[in-house]
């Protein structure tokens, strides 16, 4: 088979290729039938972590009607061109191996060669359920390989009381001057000398000594102000801690207590993305101990994309409980918070890359622009296909790095392109993926959270 990047902008030349590419597939497919059942046998867990059983797995299947709109917005495909890395290649794959057989290669490789970006299902007029079907295949794929070690041993520090996520990261703090050193002109680090996984452009955090958890421990709350759940997320706790300062800020300024349980733990989305359903199940079981013992504050809200997206999958929430990006709550609280700007804004210009799990997983896209027009006013201005991922995908970045880095840089040349000095974006895992594709291309501009920019106008006396 030939593999070859299709034109973005030569749709239908794509599409030719794409029919001749499926009718190759389609031999494949029914090469295959031969020797294994198109049956699926035993039943797996969806996004939500339910049960799906083999005849609904089975009908979701075949909703898809293999009219190929998928292959038009997938970034896998953009960048190989090959049949079996866009979502209909992928969910004949899953539908004709019998769960009792063993995974082939093709398989294994279809499967894991996804981002989970949801840009299949946003274009998809059948509304199949193309996440969780990898996702479900992948928990498969965990059950008969284990996990890939790299992952493996970070989901065991979220659920290791002693040796934690924190206290890793509190060790690295104190190590990572040795390996790494800083970056000129972006916030992170790359690496003095040769490391496994890593090249001259791998970009890491600077690994903080004290987490948001630490830092929270000084502060002294109102009271009196009516309470806001803030569910931070890994990266904002752990890696990015004046992130969440910066939110907190905003929501005190709004007149409101963030209350930040330090039990909280990850979200579950990597492992859920991961195909480690064990690891989900647990992490989900433990927030929702957390949610049910502040079940008096209903409103819940995070700055970070993914964790929203997860969120808002969780079944047995409180009752009335309500998730929400922090642009959303910013938005109902508009009015308040344009007074309280008196007219400031960011003289600098700032483009925005809508997350993959904001954008296409929550149908969050009015409220961040509303935010960045309020903040920079005409100086904030649209990139060229804000939509497209980043290519960091969770894990993604870190075990396909030469593929997520040509993703990455279809979005790092439309930043190019605007002319902005700052990237916005309500991830922080885009916001790390995005600071090393402007490593890599030499890019002039910053990557920032829409609320740090924000909390520096608010704070600001001009």
């Amino acid at each position: 088979m030939r593999e070859q990047s299709p034109q973005p902008n030569r749709a239908f030349s794509a599409r030719t290729q794409g029919h001749f590419r499926w009718a190759q597939i389609s031999t494949l497919i029914r090469t295959f039938s031969c020797f294994f059942k198109p049956k699926i046998t035993c039943k797996v867990l969806t996004h939500k972590i339910d049960i799906m059983t083999q005849s609904e797995l089975a009908q979701e299947l075949k909703k898809c009607v293999k009219c190929g709109a998928c292959m038009a917005v997938c970034p896998i495909y953009r960048q190989t061109g090959r049949e079996e890395m866009v979502a209909r290649g992928k969910l004949n794959l899953i539908e004709i191996i019998s769960r009792n057989q063993e995974l082939p290669d093709a398989w294994i490789e279809a499967v894991d060669n996804c981002l989970l970006c949801c840009s299949c299902e946003e274009n998809c007029s059948k509304g199949v359920k193309i996440t969780e079907i990898i996702a479900a295949a992948r928990i498969r794929q965990t059950a008969a390989q284990g996990l890939n070690p790299l992952k493996k041993g970070a989901f065991a520090l979220l659920k290791n009381r002693i040796l934690s996520i924190a206290r890793f990261i509190k060790l690295g703090s104190l190590l990572q001057w040795l390996l790494w050193r800083r970056l000129p002109r972006h916030s992170g680090l790359i690496r003095r000398l040769p490391l496994p996984g890593t090249d001259e452009k791998t970009v890491i955090p600077i690994l903080p000594r004290r987490n948001l958890d630490d830092i929270l421990k000084k502060r002294k709350p109102d009271p009196d102000l009516p309470p806001v759940l803030f569910f931070p997320g890994c990266a904002t706790r752990y890696l990015q801690p004046q992130m969440g300062l910066d939110l907190i800020y905003v929501l005190e300024k709004l007149g409101f207590n963030a209350v930040v349980p330090a039990e909280f733990k990850c979200c579950g989305m990597v492992t859920w993305g991961a195909g480690d359903a064990v690891s989900n199940l647990k992490l989900k079981a433990s927030n929702l101990k957390v949610f049910a013992a502040n079940a008096a504050i209903k409103t819940v809200v995070t700055g970070c994309a993914s964790c929203g997206h997860a969120l808002k999958e969780y079944d047995n929430l409180p009752p009335e409980s309500e998730i929400l990006d922090i642009s959303e709550f910013l938005f109902r609280h508009r009015e308040k918070l344009e007074k309280l700007l008196k007219g400031r804004q960011s003289r600098k210009k700032i483009t925005y890359h809508d997350p993959c799990h904001l954008r296409k997983g929550q149908g969050i896209t009015k409220e961040p622009r509303w935010l960045l027009k309020l903040i920079a006013g005409e100086n904030f201005v649209e990139m060229s296909h804000p939509e497209r991922c980043c290519g960091a995908g969770g894990t993604f970045g870190l075990t396909h790095k030469e593929l997520s880095r040509k993703i990455l840089k279809e979005k790092t040349d439309a930043a190019d392109a605007t002319g902005a000095e700052i990237v916005t974006s309500g991830c922080p895992g885009c916001i790390l993926q995005l600071t090393e594709g402007a490593v890599v291309a030499d890019s002039k501009w910053l990557t920032k959270h829409p609320l740090s920019l924000l909390a520096g106008l608010l704070r600001s006396r001009n």
